[in-house]
């Protein structure tokens, strides 16, 4: 008896379409794929900017040959007017370092950028009672990443607070606990500072709330020997490092 084929089987040989159960699966794994993405760019859409607190801080640099860390701690709305009435948005962005880091020429480098200090709207030099901070500016056409200033906010002693200051050409991170307000007011928090580090932000781990400015550093002098000792012996640096509160900079600029 000779087969008649039904006209309505079509046959698709190698390329045949998937069956029913198949195509099932297709869509299901479609659909997994699809929410699986979409809950990853909403992950990186919120992602909260108290994870990333680098985003802020840069490389100060001083009259081209000494370095300091700076970090930008707010970033202002400008209009620039012009003749016919219109005008630029510009952002008139502030940034802390500390007072010993202030100079004629200051260049930040901040996330591959580099941007020139407009004007020092204040420091204290740290002698005399001052509190060795500085404020300053430099302007962009776009809004830059800042840290939160808390003000008023004394850690307690045994806190653990977070320095962030560039020692050499590496952003280094430390966490130690604060030790003491000494009868200056400045904070000692028990860890390593370098030289480079003066002006990184002191926070709360975790958040981008700055509670102090690195200013100082303890190096392993004897007591009574000159200055010049450590240039010769080379003292090593030793805890605590201390900073200015992060109050010191309503003194020398007008945060309202």
């Amino acid at each position: 008896m000779q087969r008649v084929s039904d006209p309505h089987k079509q046959s698709w040989g190698p390329h045949r379409l998937p069956g029913r159960g198949a195509r099932r699966r297709l869509r299901g794994v479609c659909v997994c794929a699809i929410f699986v993405l979409a809950g990853l760019a909403l992950h990186s859409q919120s992602a909260p900017a108290s994870n990333f607190p680098v985003d802020a801080i840069g490389r100060l640099i001083v009259d081209d040959r000494g370095s300091c860390t700076a970090f930008v701690i707010r970033s202002i709305e400008r209009r620039a007017a012009d003749r016919f009435g219109g005008g630029a948005v510009l952002f008139e962005n502030w940034v802390a370092s500390a007072g010993h880091c202030v100079g004629t020429d200051l260049v930040l480098k901040l996330g591959g950028a580099t941007h020139r200090i407009g004007r020092v709207l204040g420091y204290s030099s740290g002698r005399g009672g001052g509190f060795d901070v500085m404020v300053a500016s430099f302007v962009t056409y776009t809004r830059m990443a800042a840290l939160e200033p808390a003000f008023g906010e004394y850690p307690a002693v045994g806190d653990p607070l977070l320095l962030i200051g560039y020692g050499g050409k590496a952003l280094m991170m430390r966490v130690g606990p604060l030790v003491r307000y000494d009868d200056r007011g400045y904070m000692e928090i028990h860890n390593y500072a370098s030289r480079g580090n003066s002006g990184g932000p002191v926070l709360i781990p975790g958040t981008r709330r700055v509670v102090g400015i690195g200013i100082e550093t303890t190096v392993d002098r004897p007591a009574g020997a000159n200055s010049l000792y450590c240039m010769v012996a080379g003292c090593a640096v030793k805890p605590p490092y201390v900073a200015s509160h992060i109050d010191a900079l309503k003194g020398v600029a007008d945060f309202r």
